[in-house]
């Protein structure tokens, strides 16, 4: 029989995991020495907070973490989980009619109520900073309970609801990317894509993410490249560079008379 290949630490090697609580919490956990999980296993974990119950996404080596996997859940467990899931619905109702109250503007995407029911945490995106002290000591009143509220940016939000690119294919930030790197209006400069914001960003509203992926390689041709407005010699003679083409490798060269002229880059003899 084959055996199954799990997630966890070797005869004296540490390990950890990253568990998955919501959508938008994650947070990576210790394993006990000799305990062995799969990925997607339910597991109950404990931290300076107390206990909750989440889904094993993957293995981290030995990274430290805020907590510790104390067992794998049990049919116990999962009724606990589904109730509370029932009542968080509940509180958000709730909170979306309070904050409609004071007239936050904020789009409510979620909670999180913990397993140990000692806590619950309210996800919203908003394009502003808000004040909403008043609402978190109404909720929390209600409630009567810990109470958190926190804001999403748009670029998480998109990478954890997913969807479609501009492109047709699924978002970047959703299928493969680890990590979200700021994006710039100079990367889209670099690439010559002078066009309005709007044609270049994403579903989230933010620039293409994918305007990073080929920054380093037009940056590297680039520095071959001469700078428009410099003067060229070729043979036809002395021009002035009026533009590049980087994927082409070829220039624009205005000489005597407004004749104008692409040239490739390595028949360019040297820059006047």
């Amino acid at each position: 029989m084959k055996e199954e290949k799990g997630v966890g630490p070797g005869r004296s090697e540490p390990s950890s995991v990253i568990v998955e609580f919501h959508p938008f919490k994650s947070e990576v956990c210790a394993l006990p020495k000799g305990f062995r999980v799969l990925p997607d296993d339910l597991v109950v974990t404990r931290d300076e907070e107390g206990e909750d119950l989440g889904r094993v996404v993957r293995r981290v080596g030995t990274e430290n973490g805020r907590g510790i996997v104390v067992r794998k859940a049990n049919e116990e467990d999962m009724k606990s989980r589904c109730e509370l899931d029932v009542k968080t619905k509940k509180v958000l109702d709730l909170f979306q009619r309070q904050k409609d109250k004071f007239g936050l503007k904020m789009k409510v995407v979620g909670a999180h109520w913990r397993w140990d029911k000692k806590k619950v945490c309210f996800y919203f995106i908003s394009e502003h900073r808000l004040d909403f002290r008043v609402l978190h000591k109404v909720i929390s009143s209600a409630l009567n309970i810990r109470v958190a509220i926190k804001q999403i940016g748009v670029r998480d939000f998109a990478r954890i609801v997913g969807g479609l690119g501009p492109c047709g294919r699924e978002l970047c930030c959703r299928s493969f990317m680890k990590e979200m790197r700021p994006i710039t209006l100079r990367m889209a400069r670099q690439q010559n894509l002078f066009v309005e914001p709007s044609k270049i960003s994403g579903l989230c509203g933010k620039l293409l993410c994918c305007l990073s992926f080929e920054e380093e390689s037009y940056r590297r041709a680039l520095a071959e490249m001469p700078r428009i407005g410099n003067w060229v010699v070729t043979g036809r003679g002395n021009g002035k560079v009026m533009g590049i083409d980087v994927l082409s490798r070829k220039v624009n060269v205005r000489y005597d008379g407004a004749v104008e002229q692409m040239v490739a880059l390595e028949d360019i003899k040297s820059e006047g």
